[in-house]
């Protein structure tokens, strides 16, 4: 059934100023699982309503299910959450093979396998959501989509390739001294040269690896894919540019946030993914 522009934004505002009442009780987290694949211990959360959707979170470069804090008191109350680190972060190891965004893409399906899930929905921020294209492209047991600040084509390695080239652990320390010293709080095999080398080798992959590009036109789940208005990370042209190979998708340019609109504008986001539940 066509969805009016109306119905999205009448959903979308209701989503964004209904009391809060039950987000107020978040479900209790559970203690992280882990699990062991190529070599690597990686660590997982499963929370939120255990009878509800399956709803997986691909956090950022860096980062861990903590990128999505912000979020989670609201998405436990209506999906069963699965949230992982990233092999080589958070409180994931690295394993014995490369970090790539196939790699992180066969790493969540061998997950889902695990946990015995037919059918789920992914959200991805950044290169949780570059994977997340991968994953929905290859996989027809993706319900839903939702990306934020997700970059898709190898082409935006041309403005980006410089500042990629650049990454050492003096710069990680500098520019997201948050997230080192998170990642060297929790993680057993803690290493930051190695996490450098890994994420400067993950960003700058314009092979089969890395960015999908135009194969996510075989995508055949609802898209919703979300940037900062002022993400110098994933760029305007970009986003329109999913209209391409996904004419249908639905994109949102959420004002006054940069890369990280979730933290930064959480409330926004959340209106957004509740018209997205509802309208699609």
């Amino acid at each position: 059934m066509k969805t009016s522009r109306r119905t999205l934004l009448t959903a979308a505002a209701l989503a964004a100023f209904t009391p809060r009442l039950s987000e107020a009780q978040p479900t209790q987290e559970k203690p992280m699982t882990t699990h062991t694949y190529h070599d690597a211990i990686l660590h997982y959360r499963d929370n939120g309503k255990t009878d509800a959707p399956a709803l997986l979170l691909l956090h950022g470069g860096l980062g861990s299910a903590d990128d999505f804090a912000a979020l989670l008191p609201r998405l436990q109350t209506h999906y069963r959450l699965i949230a992982p680190d990233t092999r080589g972060h958070g409180r994931s190891t690295f394993g014995d093979v490369p970090l790539t965004y196939a790699q992180i893409a066969d790493d969540t399906a061998q997950l889902l396998h695990h946990l015995g899930i037919p059918q789920y929905s992914l959200f991805g921020f950044s290169d949780g959501g570059t994977a997340a294209y991968r994953l929905a492209r290859d996989n027809p047991a993706v319900e839903k989509l939702i990306t934020v600040g997700a970059s898709w084509q190898p082409e935006s390695l041309k403005d980006m390739r410089e500042l990629y080239a650049a990454i050492n652990p003096a710069f990680l320390r500098e520019n997201m001294g948050a997230q080192v010293a998170a990642y060297e709080a929790v993680n057993p095999e803690a290493n930051l040269d190695r996490l450098a080398e890994a994420l400067k080798a993950l960003w700058l992959d314009d092979g089969d690896s890395g960015y999908p590009g135009a194969s996510i036109g075989k995508i055949r789940a609802p898209v919703l894919a979300i940037r900062g208005e002022g993400d110098f990370l994933f760029a305007m042209h970009e986003l329109l540019a999913l209209h391409t190979p996904l004419p249908n998708a639905h994109l949102m340019n959420v004002p006054f946030a940069e890369h990280e609109a979730i933290a930064e504008q959480p409330d926004l986001v959340w209106a957004a993914l509740q018209a997205f539940r509802v309208c699609t």
